[in-house]
């Protein structure tokens, strides 16, 4: 298990794969961000498409006409029927992982696999296991909509230490496996911008030097470059369908709580899509106190 006080400080009612830890204060004030479907699509064009962030008419004329299945992407997520009537949220727990990871890897290929990106519960899909949530739920506050935001903060705490964490560019959460033992063989799933590019990961549980000592980190890891043969823009987010393996080595990491870079072998990545990778791991540091194997972020 993580340590009880850290699960408090980092996931204190964390809301959606890609508003943070840092967003927590726009919910409980008067004058918070809109909630609901309209701003999670919004943050997910962004964070995933835009990651610099819109800034007036001029960068969203830019970045809206950049390529064709951007104007798709924008378009199906933020003037679609249910995006308009800011239909109520219907996200959904995280509860198992994905063993289909598995057999991608081993065989090259998996048609037919899926993985959704954009509401909460889709987290549970992108690795083989995560450390389940403990404990209570949070508090609900005083203002938090119920009809419109339905069981958004439950779901978004059960998947507490679930795959979207390694890369919501927040370094103090933290995918977490969740088998018996360290881990050996669980494999986490990474959207990145570029899977070619230099890589930076920060193994471990980065929120301080004292958690990093007390979980496993990752020690040998194998690094696959994967990529989707079709992307769809669905009503809530983005469907990646029939993956391959392009590439893939391995990697030893030091263990320090600090960011380190890889770099895989040349290949091509499809520029509308964008890069995935599969990290396995394959050896870790020993904790001192938990036998949890935990990344706290991959970027590029």
């Amino acid at each position: 298990m993580i340590a009880p006080d850290a699960r408090e400080l980092v996931y204190p009612g964390m809301i959606g794969p890609f508003i943070t830890a840092h967003s927590v204060t726009d919910r409980n004030t008067s004058a918070r961000r809109p909630r609901g479907f309209v701003w999670s699509r919004i943050r997910i064009v962004q964070e995933i498409y835009f990651p610099a962030g819109l800034s007036g008419i001029t960068s969203l004329a830019a970045i809206f006409f950049k390529n064709r299945f951007s104007q798709t992407l924008l378009l199906t997520i933020l003037f679609s029927p249910v995006a308009a009537s800011a239909q109520a949220y219907e996200g959904s727990a995280c509860q198992e992982g994905n063993s289909e990871i598995r057999a991608l890897l081993k065989d090259g290929q998996r048609s037919g696999m899926t993985l959704h990106l954009g509401i909460t519960g889709d987290a549970q899909n992108w690795s083989t296991s995560f450390l389940k949530a403990e404990g209570k739920p949070p508090a609900r506050m005083p203002d938090y909509d119920v009809e419109l935001d339905g069981d958004m903060d439950i779901h978004d705490w059960t998947c507490m230490f679930a795959a979207f964490r390694a890369f919501d560019k927040n370094q103090e959460t933290a995918w977490a496996e969740g088998v018996k033992g360290p881990g050996i063989g669980e494999v986490l799933i990474v959207k990145l911008e570029d899977s070619a590019k230099p890589i930076k990961i920060r193994p471990g549980f980065a929120l301080s030097d004292a958690l990093f000592q007390a979980n496993n980190r990752p020690e040998r890891i194998r690094v696959y470059a994967i990529s989707p043969s079709r992307s769809d823009a669905t009503q809530m987010g983005l469907l990646y369908s029939d993956w391959k393996v392009l590439t893939q080595k391995e990697f030893k990491l030091q263990d320090r709580n600090a960011w380190q870079t890889i770099q895989l072998p040349a290949h091509k990545v499809s520029e509308t899509r964008g890069g995935f990778i599969a990290i396995e791991i394959l050896s870790v540091y020993k904790g001192s106190k938990y036998d949890d194997t935990l990344i706290s972020e991959v970027m590029n």
